[in-house]
Formats: structure tokens, sequence, C-alpha cells
């Protein structure tokens, strides 16, 4: 038995040991404001948009369907305005799937009637087609931008034809290969990039020797490595971001078969698990501090997914920890966070009962 005296110094020796300070901050939960950022349709309140990335100035962009169109139309969010960004061929649907601090907006176009969607780069007002590298008949899409203006994406050479992973860098376009593998079958992936850093590191998927499943890689220095997996063998890996410290989040399947978001870091690869009786969790964004937005499964239906941020070893449900979200609303998705914990992403129809509003975009501010 501890006496008083020898028990409230191992009490102060606890509050000031690292363990404390963890179950400390991970008991102090950050509580968030829901911004529904609309669509681009008459009236307010209609179906749908999703936000895809937020910068470091609360920019963000995303797709949203309007009043004349029920199809993706890419859209730029700032200081409480929703904005149409126009395709290149005028009358053709777009995506702004990323934005970086400067502003510009990477994303993917129609460039004419007849032709595939092209990637784009936006800035200074002005929409520039980055091409295929290809000709006629060929597509490509951008899917991330980095503070440098390097765009990464994918392109395709016809209609069926397999995906491959490229990037845009002042102006030319370099096809960043493979894991050894290759395909000749219509419609599949070779490889795809997601996300660069402004280091220039690159991740993304892409197709083993081995043949699929995919795995997914970094690429830096022109050689594109594999990340392994959780453990998994028979569903694909996917890298979806990374941050400066190249720490990169994604899905991976583990060893007992179920797909689960991960964080990537040095060579190990740490399954971060589910929201509570969750069936599976994707990692989609990862900021600065190594925080981690995605969406997890709380059910085997399909119609069953709840946003999540992952920090200090937890996941927590976005949903229970915003202190306005309206009574008909769900966060299904969590697409990106920036470095101040600004989160982007998109609600839900009917995720769970009684959640009948229109999947909209939105924004969560955090309250402390």
């Amino acid at each position: 038995m501890l006496l008083p005296a020898t028990l409230s110094l191992l009490l102060t020796a606890l509050v000031g040991s690292p363990l404390a300070a963890e179950a400390e901050t991970r008991s102090a939960a950050t509580t968030y404001t829901y911004v529904n950022l609309g669509w681009l349709g008459v009236p307010a309140g209609g179906p749908i948009s999703e936000a895809w990335d937020v910068n470091a100035s609360r920019q963000v962009v995303g797709n949203s369907s309007n009043d004349q169109n029920p199809a993706a139309h890419a859209f730029l969010w700032e200081n409480g305005r929703l904005t149409a960004l126009e395709a290149i061929y005028s009358t053709g649907e777009n995506n702004a799937t990323a934005i970086n601090d400067l502003g510009h907006i990477a994303g993917y176009t129609h460039v004419s009637f007849y032709e595939p969607p092209h990637a784009f780069l936006r800035r200074d007002g002005r929409t520039t087609d980055l091409g295929t590298g290809w000709g006629s008949g060929s597509g490509s899409a951008a899917y991330d931008v980095n503070s440098n203006g390097v765009v990464v994406g994918t392109r395709f050479r016809s209609q069926g034809s397999p995906v491959r992973a490229v990037m845009w860098k002042k102006g030319k376009l370099r096809d960043l290969g493979t894991l050894g593998g290759s395909s000749d079958q219509k419609w599949s992936t070779e490889a795809e990039a997601n996300a660069i850093n402004d280091k220039g590191q690159v991740v993304g998927t892409a197709l083993p020797s081995t043949g699929n499943p995919l795995h997914g890689f970094i690429w830096q220095d022109g050689r594109m490595t594999d990340l392994g997996s959780l453990g998994g063998g028979t569903e694909a890996t996917v890298a979806q971001d990374i941050n400066e410290r190249t720490q990169i989040t994604g899905w991976s399947q583990n060893a007992a078969g179920q797909t689960n978001a991960f964080v990537w870091e040095a060579g190990a690869m740490r399954d971060l698990g589910t929201l509570p009786g969750g069936t599976g969790s994707f990692g989609y964004g990862i900021n600065e501090s190594g925080q981690v937005v995605g969406r997890s499964r709380t059910s085997d239906s399909y119609y069953g997914a709840h946003a999540f941020l992952w920090k200090n070893g937890e996941m927590v449900d976005l949903n229970t920890v915003v202190t306005n979200l309206p009574p008909d609303v769900s966060l299904e998705l969590a697409n990106a966070i920036n470095d101040d914990g600004v989160i982007v992403g998109q609600t839900c129809y009917y995720c769970d009962p009684g959640k009948t509003a229109d999947p909209h975009a939105y924004m969560l501010i955090p309250n402390s």
C-alpha cells in the first residue's frame, strides 16, 4: 500500500510525463464549426457538390452540379462565395481537384466536343490545357499541384487504353513509369499519381511486375519505390497524399483481409484502424502535423460511412465533434486538411436514418 506522500509524488511524476501529456491531448478533443459551401444551382440547398482540397488561405476547390446540368462543374470557394470555373470547352464539364497556397488550381476539363478531358492548370485567372503528350483521342487528368507549380496526374492514349502516371513541369510532360508491370486489358490502370509535395516527391499506385493488385508507391529522383502493404495481398494499396515530412496516407489491405487507412513513414506502414464497429477505412489527406482525414465504413451496407480525423493515435468521428451540425446532415467524406486543421469534404444523403440533406461540399473550422 502506498503512503499518501508517496502517492502524491507518483501522481506528480505521472502528470509531468510524456504519457500523461499524450492522454491529456487525446481527452481534449477539438470541436469544429460546420460551413455548408453550397452548390452552383439556384435556389440554394439543392444537389450536389463536393470539396476536394483547401489551402492555407481557406480557398476551397471542388465540383458541383448546377441548375441546368447535373454533371460536374469546377468551383472555387473563397470568402463565403462559390464561383464557377469555366471549362476550356465552354459548354463542357470540368472538375477542380487541387489548389496550392498560391491559389493555383489543377483539375481536368473538356477541351472540345469530341475529345476526352485534359488536365488543366489555372493561375492568374487563366486556364491552361496541359495536354496529354499524345494525339487526338487521348486524355489526361491532374490530381495535385505543389507550390512550385508542378502538376501530377494521369493520362491515357485512347479510350480504354491503360492509365499512366505523369508529371507536368515547366511545360514538359514526364511519364513516371510503373513498378515493373504493364497491362493489355482495356480500362486498366498501370499507374496513377495522386499527390506531390514541394520536394517533388510523388505518391500514387502502380502495377508491379507480378501483376494485380496495384501497389502504393513513392517516386523521387526518377525512381519509383514500392511502399509495401499492411499485410494483405489480394486488394490494391493506394498512396493518396504526402506531406513535406514524407509522411504518406492512403489505404491498404491488412493481414485480416480488411482494407484500412494507413500512415507510412520511414519505411514503416501503420494501420489506422476504423471507427468503432467499422468494416474498413480510407485515408485521403494529411497535413504537416501528421493529422489524417478520410472516411470509415460504419456498417457492411453501402450507405454507412462517416468522415474521420486521425491524430495522436486516435480516430475521431467528425460527426461527433461539430458544434452546429444540422440534424439532417451526415459528414461522409473528409478529403483534405490544411496545416491549421481546416477540413473539407462532402456530406451524405441518407448515410444514416434521418440524414436526408442533399450531398454538399462542406468546411470544418476548428474552434480552438
